[in-house]
């Protein structure tokens, strides 16, 4: 049996330094000494340029360089992604690929030769077809989803099977086990042992198990995880894989037609015609105006793109497209009037930033959405 993971690492564009320096001596230091000190260890990093940009800012430009050496020695493949963390089946053709084209170019500045991504994460596991015929042109051959979005179900997928997507064969997809990452994402996971018991409950008898999660629960969330996974690491020996390899040990393949989907979505979800529900809940209005100020702002640099192509607003506008103020906004569970009220923000950045740009009616009906979301975190706080 091999172990293929991914790991996942990414703050917001606007995280506190003391924050990012708590998280780096919680988790990022520890799974790169774990793999520097097993050498037979290997995984898939996905790190976004959002990242990979204050760690650099910050002092850590030396951590980057010990991914580099890691990535060298094969125990670490890098992935393509979105730079700023978007929710790419929620923006245009247009973003998603300035997103993408902006976390390899970022990327490729801190990680030289090595940064060679043969896959692609999209932040989230946010899925749309359409954004598989994107990912493709960029020249990546596969991509992470859900294993929610093979068939709308769990324990569907046949991971000694190669997953082609049926309108670009070229593009391979390969599914997380969910059940088996969130062991790795609350405080369930004890040992190293309650894993391989899971693995005997759950009748899992593949060749192949196939996980990925947030590099944050390695010591950042969960506190005794990073000695967990050394652990398990260790019981696999040389019995790990990169998710390239993984793909290149396949030869049964099907055609496949993934669903629209994310890593959080559930069955009930996508009955609801809802695969977005943290990100997009048509009930939740605070998730209804945000997104109705980033179409608006949207829609303006469309009309002004010669003259706000290289701007301060258009550097802020990348930032502010990051998922994670629609997320803390979902309240299933998660909740933070601090965290939206700084994608908030951002955008009021960009207001400021235009030189003038942005119609005034624009502005006018932004500032009024923007007092209904404070409005609704007033209403939610006091309940």
């Amino acid at each position: 049996m091999f172990w293929v993971n991914l790991l996942h690492l990414y703050q917001p564009p606007y995280q506190e330094k003391r924050i990012l320096d708590k998280i780096f001596k919680e988790s990022y230091e520890k799974i790169l000494k774990i793999l520097e000190l097993n050498p037979l260890a290997k995984i898939t990093l996905n790190i976004n340029a959002s990242l990979t940009e204050q760690l650099a800012r910050h002092g850590y430009k030396n951590f980057l360089k010990r991914i580099k050496d890691l990535v060298a020695k094969g125990q670490i493949e890098l992935t393509g992604s979105a730079a700023y963390h978007a929710l790419l089946p929620l923006i245009p053709k247009t973003e998603i690929i300035r997103q993408i084209k902006l976390n390899e170019k970022i990327n490729q500045k801190y990680f030289g030769p090595t940064w060679q991504p043969q896959g692609f994460f999209p932040p989230e596991m946010a899925y749309h077809k359409k954004i598989a015929k994107i990912i493709k042109t960029q020249g990546y051959q596969w991509l992470v989803l859900d294993e929610i979005a093979y068939q709308g179900n769990f324990n569907q997928v046949d991971y000694e099977k190669k997953y082609l997507i049926n309108f670009s064969q070229k593009l391979k997809v390969i599914f997380r086990d969910r059940h088996l990452s969130q062991l790795f994402f609350g405080p369930t996971l004890d040992s190293a042992d309650k894993f391989f018991k899971s693995i005997k409950k759950n009748h899992i008898k593949a060749q192949f198990l196939v996980t990925a999660f947030d590099g944050e629960n390695l010591g950042h969330h969960q506190k005794d995880l990073p000695e967990i996974w050394e652990n398990i690491l260790k019981r696999f020996k040389n019995k790990t894989l990169t998710y390239s390899e993984y793909l290149a040990k396949l030869s049964q393949k099907q055609k496949i037609s993934p669903l629209a989907s994310t890593w959080a979505t559930e069955r009930e979800d996508l009955k609801n015609k809802n695969p977005y529900p943290l990100w997009s809940q048509p009930k939740n209005k605070i998730h209804q105006y945000q997104w109705q100020i980033t179409q608006l702002i949207l829609k303006e640099f469309k009309r002004e793109k010669t003259n706000l192509k290289e701007s301060e607003a258009r550097n802020l506008l990348d930032q502010a497209l990051a998922s994670d103020q629609y997320w803390w906004a979902s309240q299933r569970p998660w909740w933070s009037p601090g965290l939206i009220k700084r994608g908030l923000n951002l955008f009021s950045q960009i207001l400021e930033s235009d030189q003038g740009r942005i119609k005034l009616k624009t502005k006018e009906k932004i500032k009024q959405l923007r007092q209904k979301i404070l409005k609704e975190i007033k209403l939610n706080e006091k309940k």
